[in-house]
């Protein structure tokens, strides 16, 4: 047997209270299975602020769609935010069309798509 190439990566740093995941890649069912686990211990106890970054995003379907609806519950469990900034493409399309860019904070989407609150933050 060989080694596993990933197609999918998690980066995450802190500022102040605020987490920031960075993830990148395509997002399907074998994404969700790995990084589920690693975002989870990441979040903190108490009201954390979550910010998820999916600018190197190149594919999203219904797995990576459930990686997310995972972290914003485990956070909304918590009292916390999420904000998803800098979707675009492929994936923005999927947020869009599924309804759920309607369930999160989108900030940065696609130009001129209403859908933006504002300039993303890097992560």
């Amino acid at each position: 047997m060989g080694t596993a190439d990933f197609m999918f990566g998690l980066e995450h740093r802190t500022a102040g209270s605020t987490l920031f995941l960075l993830l990148s890649g395509e997002l399907d069912i074998w994404a969700d299975e790995e990084l589920s686990p690693r975002a989870a211990r990441l979040i903190g106890p108490d009201e954390p602020e979550v910010v998820i970054d999916l600018h190197h995003v190149t594919f999203l379907d219904a797995g990576g769609l459930r990686l997310l609806l995972g972290i914003r519950h485990k956070v909304a469990d918590r009292r916390g935010t999420v904000r998803l900034i800098r979707a675009q493409g492929q994936p923005h399309r999927v947020l869009r069309l599924t309804g759920l860019a309607r369930n999160f904070d989108v900030w940065g989407g696609e130009p001129d798509d209403g859908c933006g609150q504002g300039p993303a933050v890097p992560a």
